[in-house]
């Protein structure tokens, strides 16, 4: 890029040396362009505000490559921030942590996702009013209750389940549109069921997914199927009829990690084939941190 082979890379570049590392995007050599891409990456936030007018500019080539680059930074940021988040093990305090880490996911495959802070004052709405409804209220009242307002008001239903789209898994799609896949559905009635006070975990069951509202007597939730309550026996059966016979480990509580590798499997799968290569590698990473941490 000019300058003599191993010299010493700025430590706070001028904006002089950011606006001709950018014009070099433009440019169609390889190692030109190899070099101007990994150099501006390096700069980070110090390069943000020229890439953004970059990804303005009238030159067609360094638009989008401009754009591709800050989109590489987004990634790159979530992942980061994803890394120090502290998911709980489960209870009611761990709602907030557990819809960041869907957000950022989410974030890894699509822009304009909207934050957690959003998506959370949208569904605190619905945990207050059924926080009033839940009062005095037995365990299997409050089931019927929840899946009352997500399901028969707002709509939150379960949609083609050979089909594996990625708006049916993104959290805020399914949120905007209604329909999603299990583990989507689930992580939703989830921080409802623990915003309006209730104490609830996931269940995952092979190709499904559940929701369990502890108490005296425990009531195991099916978001997919209109919210509707399941028994142990019900679980049994379709565990058996579909190969599986370790019940018990089945029917078991997650941990949020837990759900949120779930989740983000579910995403992966999803994103497979629309997702562009550097994020299929960014959500790889995160599962590594979900998995080892």
């Amino acid at each position: 890029m000019n300058e003599p082979q191993g010299a010493p890379e700025p430590s706070s570049p001028s904006p002089a040396q950011i606006a001709a590392t950018i014009a070099l995007l433009g440019d169609d050599r390889g190692p030109v362009l190899t070099a101007a891409r990994e150099r501006l990456l390096r700069w980070g936030d110090a390069a943000l505000l020229p890439l953004r007018e970059g990804a303005e500019c009238e030159h067609v080539r360094t638009r989008a490559r401009c754009r591709a680059l800050l989109r590489t930074i987004e990634v790159r940021d979530s992942l980061r921030r994803f890394g120090r988040l502290r998911i709980g093990r489960g209870g009611r305090g761990s709602a907030p942590a557990l819809l960041e880490g869907a957000v950022l996911l989410a974030s890894m495959v699509r822009t304009f996702v909207p934050g957690a802070d959003e998506l959370g004052r949208r569904l605190r709405v619905e945990a207050n009013r059924l926080r009033r409804e839940f009062a005095g209220r037995s365990l299997p009242t409050c089931a019927r209750l929840l899946a009352g307002r997500l399901h028969d008001q707002i709509g939150l239903q379960g949609g083609n389940a050979s089909v594996l789209e990625l708006d049916h898994v993104l959290v805020d799609r399914v949120l905007h549109q209604g329909t999603g896949v299990p583990v989507t559905l689930s992580l939703i009635y989830l921080l409802v069921a623990r915003w309006a006070g209730l104490s609830a975990a996931g269940v995952a069951m092979p190709d499904h997914f559940l929701v369990r509202l502890h108490g005296v007597r425990p009531v195991l939730v099916d978001p997919f199927h209109g919210g509707r309550s399941v028994t142990k026996a019900d679980c049994a059966r379709y565990l058996r009829s579909t190969g599986h016979d370790q019940v018990a480990e089945h029917l078991r509580d997650l941990t949020d990690r837990e759900v949120l590798i779930h989740y983000l499997r579910a995403l992966r799968r999803a994103a497979k084939y629309r997702a562009v290569p550097e994020s299929q590698q960014t959500l790889g990473r995160a599962l590594d941190l979900l998995e080892t941490s």
